[in-house]
């Protein structure tokens, strides 16, 4: 597998947006409700994504082909609305467009009559925003697939930098959201715990010029003033991850590296933290290479192009006819035009020697 701890067991905070996520689907957001967990058992049974993830590139004690469920992959692969609902729906929203909380009364159930309470959050999420966070999620993990290979596919490499680069143009504006809505009493802490300002999309922007710069023919110039869009890529991932640099914390029997605890704002940061230990452990991200498939997955052997079973069967298929049916479809069509010209050249000897009665 590509990702493997010391041991599994290994003592992590709980990373979770709420309880008992429930979604309400809007024309253009979703209302995305849950409760703030209190007690440490309702932490450790809510939806966490990165204790999620942990288990799913884990090899200890994990099911084989869970390539395509862990997180980061289920929301890259998230193509349409449908799955989008979801992957909000288990894990909670992605980026916050506006929040607040409240407390409601609980009513206990039996024979003694006593109230408790609960604060529960409702947050929106913008549809056209989850849906722009996923493109530029799915484009990273396909720009960091593709730097891992000895021979990687240059034009892929500049359309993911593009890709990324205008998907993230929101970012500073959705810190600044973050920030007012923080400075209202929303989260913990008082300020967002990421960093996404103008002089950051300055630089994606300078990194995707270098990585559609024509060359100028002159080697010496090229090499003093641009850089190779292999290079850009590795840049335009390093200021992704960067956006959203962990914290240590000391945590059970020995201190760990994770994201911001706080997620009032969205799982974001939680999701980049997975891409951040992705992209420093290279090789652990394929594109299934079903040609009707193409879906990400994480490696979990040496060697492996599928994402599963079902696409390595179907794909070997495939080439074997188009290897193999090709000749036998020639040597079909070749028996064919053989036996027509037999029974063409019997038909001529017939009707030559063929004598006809006289009448008298």
């Amino acid at each position: 597998m590509a990702f493997v701890e010391h041991a599994l067991g290994r003592d992590y905070p709980s990373f979770i947006w709420g309880k008992d996520i429930c979604v309400n689907v809007g024309l253009n957001e979703l209302e995305v409700s849950a409760v703030v967990p209190v007690l440490q058992e309702d932490r450790a049974s809510a939806p966490d994504a990165l204790r999620a993830y942990r288990r799913a590139v884990s090899r200890f004690g994990a099911e084989k082909r869970q390539g395509k469920n862990s997180p980061h992959i289920k929301f890259a692969n998230a193509d349409d609305d449908q799955q989008l609902i979801r992957f909000v729906h288990k894990f909670g929203p992605v980026v916050v467009s506006s929040l607040r909380s409240e407390e409601r009364t609980i009513s206990s159930e039996g024979p003694f009559d006593f109230q408790t309470s609960e604060t529960v959050l409702i947050a929106h999420q913008n549809l056209a925003e989850l849906r722009e966070e996923r493109h530029v999620y799915h484009a990273a993990l396909i720009l960091m697939a593709e730097l891992q290979l000895k021979k990687s596919n240059i034009q892929t490499i500049q359309d993911c930098i593009v890709e990324i680069v205008n998907g993230v143009h929101g970012w500073p504006k959705q810190w600044e959201r973050e920030r007012r809505l923080r400075e209202n009493g929303q989260g913990y802490a008082p300020q967002p715990e990421w960093s996404f300002k103008e002089d950051n999309l300055r630089h994606l922007e300078m990194f995707r010029w270098q990585a559609l710069r024509q060359s100028s023919g002159d080697p010496l110039r090229d090499a003093i003033i641009g850089m190779k869009p292999i290079d850009a890529g590795h840049y335009v991932l390093c200021e992704l991850v960067n956006a959203f640099s962990p914290r240590v914390y000391p945590w059970g029997r020995a201190p760990v590296e994770a994201p911001p605890w706080d997620l009032a704002g969205g799982i974001r940061p939680v999701l980049y933290y997975i891409l951040r230990r992705e992209y420093l452990q290279a090789g652990s991200i394929g594109i299934c290479r079903n040609t009707e498939c193409r879906s990400l997955f994480e490696i979990e052997r040496f060697g492996q192009e599928f994402c599963g079973d079902v696409c390595s069967r179907r794909q070997r298929q495939r080439d074997y006819w188009q290897k193999v049916g090709k000749k036998l479809r020639q040597r079909r069509t070749e028996i064919s035009k053989s036996a027509g010209s037999r029974q063409q050249g019997r038909t001529s000897a017939y009707n030559g020697n063929l004598k006809l009665p006289v009448r008298k």
